[in-house]
């Protein structure tokens, strides 16, 4: 695939957040007018996704980072901001991973308002590559042929053996109908892991915003 599509380089931070959801407009307006605006502003930067459920509150802020030095220098700019915010939106920071961006195809160009499928999953550090394998295998070209496709990613901490499997769908309902093509493949990956504590989680893309083809939303 050409370098515009194929993006599985560079590193990621992933944050899980927990907010208040009567306050999620509120908390997608700091996002954008204060997060977003000082990541830009660090070196390295290439990208950021905030996605969430409007309905629990649960939520995932993901930044792009050309390197692991620069998403690690990044990080005490960003965090007093960020930690700002939540406090005004009733937010609170749950865990966080650094990871690698070990697959990253994009069929589409990223965009908000679409919806997003995203598997976390703690696994043995030692098969991290495996799975990996797995997964550009057997589960992008899957993901591709389906209507509505967006995106298929993989992050890995390849510390800990925690990973995050993904797509985005152009629709909600785009998203529904993918899952039997992929409910298989998916428990295969994980078997490869060494998988425990799954999470599979529906998401809608609040707001995007790539500044590089070295990365991509999820």
């Amino acid at each position: 695939m050409s370098a515009e599509r194929n993006q599985a380089n560079g590193y990621v931070r992933v944050v899980r957040l927990k907010g208040d959801p009567n306050k999620v407009d509120e908390a997608i307006k700091q996002w954008t007018q204060g997060i977003l605006p000082l990541l830009k502003k660090q070196p390295g930067f290439t990208g950021a996704t905030l996605t969430g459920n409007r309905k629990t509150g649960d939520a995932l802020s993901v930044s792009y980072w050309e390197s692991e030095t620069t998403m690690k220098a990044a990080r005490g700019q960003v965090r007093p901001e960020a930690l700002r915010v939540l406090d005004m939106t009733g937010g609170n920071i749950v865990e966080e991973d650094e990871c690698e961006v070990a697959a990253l195809q994009r069929f589409k160009p990223a965009k908000s308002g679409v919806w997003a499928r995203v598997t976390t999953v703690n696994g043995d550090p030692t098969r991290v590559s495996e799975a990996v394998s797995n997964f550009m295998q057997k589960i992008v070209p899957v993901i591709e042929k389906q209507p509505g496709a967006r995106t298929a990613l993989f992050f890995v901490n390849r510390q800990t053996g925690r990973t995050f499997g993904g797509s985005v769908w152009d629709t909600e309902m785009d998203l529904q109908k993918s899952e039997a093509s992929i409910s298989g493949l998916r428990t295969e990956t994980i078997q490869k892991l060494g998988g425990k504590d799954t999470k599979i989680e529906i998401f809608e893309i609040y707001a995007t915003e790539i500044l590089a083809p070295v990365a991509s939303s999820v």
